[in-house]
């Protein structure tokens, strides 16, 4: 057993289960591997001695081939002898030559044995001397024998080698003699080795033997050992694991001091009773409280809890007296129950204050208190058998949000252990949750008695209290089921949450997809169709005059239909961003008579092409106003109406406009808005209203359907609807017609109450009567001011010529947008009233076919129409603009500031910028024009400069040191007379920005960071000249852009070949590049490039990555980069000038607008 021990404490035993497994093989491995060793050894040296057994025995064979040899010489010397005539010693020379080979051979064998080379030079030295004395003589004497008569000769022939013989003292038998002590020799060496080989095989038996009895003492030596240090620890600590399993405790675990996984194994085991007796004493405690909580329970008074607490306690804990001692309403400790305690029947038990004796003071310090070596005169355990003294002596306060609810005193026969500790700790809550619960009951019991005391002098009371109890009983069930039910509902609602959670992001990541997807598609299709556009609009203005009218019809039909395809790509866009919720409305107050006005002028002349009957109704209830986006409002009517025409063959198309007939769900008729279009077309199933609001969904889409559409209209026209808080309903019969009704608001949720519109001057509400294409007015004479007014209402078209009269100007008037173009032409007017509903020709249009003509581009152009948005009238260049209905003063305020200083007056210009070069730039941008420029470099030098001088129009920047640009204006507000304002700052103007700057919209024009519309067209505004101009070419001139350098990169060669046409069709010199890398390259071998257009999806380099590329160039950090893209997704305009463009622009490419940026950036 010693020894066992010593083995285990050893170093063997600290050595790990890998290690000593390691040991062993290793101790096996290193045995074979001498073992190995020590064969190859041994059958190296046989292999030697077999070698050189072999060796000898050749040599023996080749020592007796030479003594033949020497012999057969010997014959053929006597044949010579016995032969006549002359000797023929060829077989002599063989032999001979034999002998010296076989003597070569011999040496090289022996070549290392010093012995045997002695004995062969000795056997070649009697050879030599055999031929020298023997052999030569012979033949010497042969061949004079020859010479003489062979009778005379035969005798001495036969003589004549014996003679030699004896005279010689070397013969052939003496060389075989000294050939055979050669051999003698070899033999005995061979029998040496052949010992040697005996000796070799003796040695290879003996080491398999020894190697095999020590792999079976290292077997027998690794079983023992792993039988001490693993199998029997193993064993053993397997045995103490199931009696533990079996919830022994009483097991001892031996303590194995060893560093392997046996050492682990008993550490682990050890720490495993520890947890077992743990989880015992927790069960215990468990079990413990569990009992304990169950016998407070069934108490019904203090009593009742003291006793039961106590019985069930002082067992457990090892306590032969115990007292409970109740806090009451007074503040004093009552006893109420006791456990093996006899109190003195002369005094009792009397309670406790606060603070007196130990009860008290564990009380008041709310803490447990412990004596020792309790005397024996204190308190004494009685029994039948005897008595004792408890020697210690335990209270403990029991608390329930810190305030003590009892008291409890234990004598205790020894020190509490620590499982009777955890006991205690894990009780005493639950001691106090239950006194607390008993105490709530035992006052609702002496409530309920005292109530039923009373109840018995009054019966009625009595009674209408039981009915109370018995509705609050009723009511607490129900508010118990009811926060079952609520508990019930919100974990469903939270599971709903959750759920609504994963499909708003499912549907986040499918909106990212399709908008992604739209993206895509859109530039996939805009850029074949800007090719399109741009090569169609070219072939249609026939520079070259070589096509015939047929040729330019076709090229204005294709250019036609590159238009309505991408209306189709817009009309898809429209549709993804309502659906992505990035649609956004600009709201405003709609004169809905005006509206129904605009919309007759609009549609008459297809109801008269199509020879329908087109009416427009207006109820007497109506409003004259709704709060909606007026551009959005109009899309979804126009959508409706030319649906209407569209399916409509024959009959008429009527256009509603009134309060609804009742209420309806969310639409009180009071507050809300009914624009219905009536028709007499093919009508609709009913199985089929909810298809046809569908996107790409159409009645009729068969293959043979006779009406065309995309099956977008009424899908985006709807979300429009309820982007307003509206909707679209529909009644339809098969053949009969259909009515759909747009159901809005008057007032948008949320929205502030508007202000009451200014009284409009009388305007006729016939929108059928059409004006006369003559001017109203004598042709305008030399230096007179003249207003032209583009207006196709009769009445108010007079109205305004009228007022322009009176001011003491000519007036022409127009009514249409081909007419008022000619006229513009012919007479160059001061200024322009444009109204946006025409007849022929969109006013937009109108007004970008003036902005693109050199002679006109400068006269100031006022908006005055039904259709209100001063966002984008402000963006296209106008002057300004007013909504019908309008006032006669604000119609007298346009006027005025169209008719600005006349000829011999100065025009001065200040430019408020803290940028040097920027100011310097603005300056050479203008310096084209006979104006007068000053400028200031802060907001308070142009205050000053405000104050003492006059000017007739201010260039800003927001971004000023000091006051902000924001506050510049504040400020100008108060100068007289105030100067038109240009905003034109790197700065992007945020909402709150705008409208902040809108309450000066009657005197600013505002102009974002790297906008596309031109500074020098803005500030031409406020300082034409009142001149008459000389007359300019319509078609306009190109010879500022003559001779410039351009660079096109874009991976489309239609795109590539289309613009660079029309580039070159205006003098311009433009080299290409199909990707990012490739412009770079040309810009390294071409610097002196002036402007780049930059696509921006491309292979290898992208146009964002390229545009970067070329900034980091400080030698193209100035260099016009103008973007342009057929994405046109929201965040792209931004995206192109974050990456360093100076401007965008989305295809497909209006030639006009490229031509005036590339104006503004060149002349940078």
């Amino acid at each position: 057993m010693s020894s066992k021990k010593t083995l285990e404490n050893s170093w063997l035993g600290n050595i790990p289960l890998t290690g000593k497994v390691s040991l062993l093989v290793g101790s096996l491995l290193t045995l074979f591997i001498i073992s190995s060793i020590g064969t190859s050894l041994v059958l190296e040296q046989e292999k030697q001695n077999r070698a050189a057994f072999s060796t000898t025995v050749n040599l023996l064979r080749e020592v007796e081939q030479t003594s033949r040899i020497l012999y057969q010489r010997q014959s053929e010397l006597r044949q010579l002898l016995l032969s006549s005539g002359e000797p023929d010693t060829k077989t002599l020379d063989a032999a001979n030559a034999a002998i010296s080979h076989q003597l070569d051979h011999l040496e090289q064998q022996v070549r290392n044995d010093a012995a045997q080379s002695t004995r062969l030079d000795s056997i070649r030295s009697l050879d030599t001397t055999w031929r020298n004395n023997v052999e030569q003589q012979v033949l010497t004497e042969l061949r004079r024998l020859a010479k003489e008569p062979p009778a005379q000769v035969a005798t001495q022939r036969e003589q004549l080698l014996s003679q030699l013989t004896v005279r010689t003292p070397v013969s052939t038998p003496v060389i075989v003699t000294a050939l055979d002590s050669f051999g003698a020799y070899a033999r005995r060496q061979l029998e040496e080795r052949e010992h040697a080989l005996e000796q070799s095989e003796s040695q290879r038996e003996w080491l398999l033997w020894g190697t095999l009895l020590l792999a079976a003492l290292c077997g027998v030596a690794a079983l023992r050992l792993s039988a001490t240090l693993i199998t029997q620890p193993l064993r053993l600590m397997s045995g103490l694991m199931e009696r533990l399993a079996r919830h022994d405790h009483a097991v001892e675990t031996p303590r194995i001091d060893r560093r392997d996984e046996i050492g682990t194994i008993s550490k682990a085991l050890a720490e495993f009773k520890q947890m077992a007796i743990d989880i015992s004493d927790q069960n215990w405690v468990g079990h413990c409280v569990g009992t304990v909580a169950d016998r407070l329970q069934r108490a019904t008074s203090h009593t009742e809890f003291a006793q039961a607490l106590l019985s069930q306690l002082s067992p457990e804990l090892g306590a032969g007296v115990a007292l409970f001692h109740l806090r009451g309403e007074d503040d004093a400790l009552h006893p109420v129950g006791h456990y093996g305690y006899q109190p003195d029947p002369a005094d009792g038990l009397q309670p406790f204050r606060m603070g007196e004796g130990l009860v008290g003071q564990c009380a008041r310090e709310a803490r447990v208190i412990e004596l020792d070596a309790v005397p024996g005169h204190y308190l004494r355990m009685r029994s039948g058998l005897g008595e004792a003294v408890p020697p210690r002596l335990m209270l403990i306060p029991v608390l329930s949000m810190e305030h003590v609810l009892a008291v409890i005193e234990l004598g205790l026969m020894g020190p509490l252990d620590a499982r009777r500790h955890r006991l205690l700790e894990a009780l005493l809550p639950v001691v106090a949750l239950s006194l607390e619960n008993i105490t709530r009951s035992v006052h609702t019991r002496e409530l309920l008695e005292r109530t039923q005391s009373q109840a018995a002098e009054l019966r009625t009371s009595e009674e209408e209290l039981r009915t109370q109890q018995e509705e609050l009983q009723a009511s607490n069930e129900e508010l118990r089921q009811q926060s079952e039910i609520l508990n019930q509902q919100k974990t469903l609602l939270e599971a709903l949450q959750r759920e609504t959670a994963e499909k708003a992001d499912a549907l986040a990541r499918a909106s990212q997809y399709k908008s992604d997807f739209l993206a895509n598609m859109s530039h996939e299709l805009r850029t074949p169709l800007n090719s399109l556009l741009i090569l169609s609009n070219d072939l249609a203005e026939n520079r070259e005059g070589n096509l015939s009218e047929d040729q330019i019809e076709s090229a204005r039909i294709i250019h036609e239909g590159g238009t309505n395809l991408l209306r189709l790509i817009n009309d898809i866009l429209d549709l993804s961003k309502i659906e992505a919720g990035k649609m956004e409305l600009s709201l405003e107050q709609v004169d809905l008579r005006g509206f129904a006005a605009r919309l007759k002028r609009q549609f008459d002349h297809v109801a008269r092409g199509k020879g329908l009957r087109f009416a427009v109704e207006i109820g007497d209830a109506l409003p004259p106003a709704v709060q909606a986006d007026g551009g959005k409002l109009e899309q979804i009517v126009t959508n409706l109406l030319g649906n209407a025409f569209k399916f409509t063959q024959s009959g008429e198309v009527r256009l509603v406009l009134r309060r609804p007939a009742a209420d309806l769900p969310g639409f009180p008729a009071d507050r809300s808005v009914s624009i219905e279009v009536h028709d007499t077309g093919i009508g609709i199933p009913p199985e089929k209203f909810a298809q046809v609001f569908g996107a790409f969904e159409q009645l009729d889409a068969g293959t043979s359907r006779q009406f065309g559409g995309t099956g977008l209209g009424l899908a985006i026209s709807r979300r429009l609807a309820r982007l307003h808080h509206g909707d679209i309903q529909l009644r339809s019969e098969p053949e009969q017609g259909s009515v759909f009704t747009v159901m809005l608001p008057q007032l948008q949720p949320g929205a502030a109450e508007p202000a009451p519109a200014a009284e409009a001057p009388p305007v006729t509400s016939n929108a059928t009567t059409t004006l006369p294409d003559t001017p109203l007015a004598d042709p305008a004479a030399p230096r007179d001011t003249t207003i032209l007014v583009i207006e196709d209402d009769p009445a108010f078209a007079r109205v305004l010529a009228d007022m322009i009269r009176r001011k003491g100007c000519s007036a022409l008037v127009a009514h249409g947008g081909e007419a008022g173009l000619q006229l513009a032409r012919q007479h160059h007017p001061t200024g322009i009233i444009l109204d946006l509903m025409l007849p022929d020709m969109d006013g937009w249009t109108v007004l970008e076919r003036l902005k693109a003509e050199p002679g006109l581009r400068h006269v100031p152009v006022h908006i005055v129409s039904a259709l209100d948005e001063p966002a984008r009238t402000r963006d296209s260049g106008a002057a300004g603009y007013l909504t019908k209905p309008v006032s006669a003063d604000a119609l007298n305020g346009a006027i005025d500031r169209l008719m600005l200083p006349t000829e011999g007056q100065a025009r001065r210009l200040l430019i408020i910028d803290d940028d040097p070069a920027s100011r310097t730039s603005v300056r050479t941008l203008l310096s084209s024009q006979p104006i007068e420029i000053s400028e200031a470099g802060s907001a308070e030098e142009a205050l000053a400069m405000l104050r003492g001088e006059t000017f007739d129009c201010v260039v800003l920047d927001l971004g000023l040191p000091g006051i902000s640009g924001f506050d510049f204006l504040e400020r100008l507000s108060a100068v007289e007379p105030r100067p038109p304002v240009v905003v034109y700052s790197a700065r992007e103007l945020s909402r709150e920005d705008q409208l902040r700057i809108r309450s000066h919209t009657d005197s600013v024009v505002i102009k974002g960071a790297h906008s596309s519309e031109r500074l020098l067209d803005e500030v031409s505004l406020f300082l034409h000249s009142v001149r008459l101009r000389p007359a300019v070419s319509a078609s306009g001139s190109d010879d500022d852009l003559k001779g410039r350098k351009v660079l096109m990169v874009d991976d489309d060669m239609r795109n590539l070949f289309a613009l660079s046409k029309a580039l070159r069709g205006r003098g311009m010199e433009v080299l290409m590049a199909q990707d990012g890398s490739k412009a770079l390259h040309q810009l390294e071998e071409n610097p002196d490039i002036e402007l780049v257009l930059m696509d921006v999806m491309m292979p290898v380099m992208d146009g964002y990555e390229a545009t970067q590329e070329i900034r980091k160039n400080p030698r193209h950090a100035h260099l016009p980069i103008i973007s342009l893209t057929a994405k046109a997704m929201p965040g792209d305009r931004e995206k192109s000038l974050a990456s360093g463009a100076n401007d965008y622009l989305p295809k497909p490419v209006d030639i006009p607008k490229l031509l005036s940026m590339m104006r503004v950036w060149l002349h940078r």
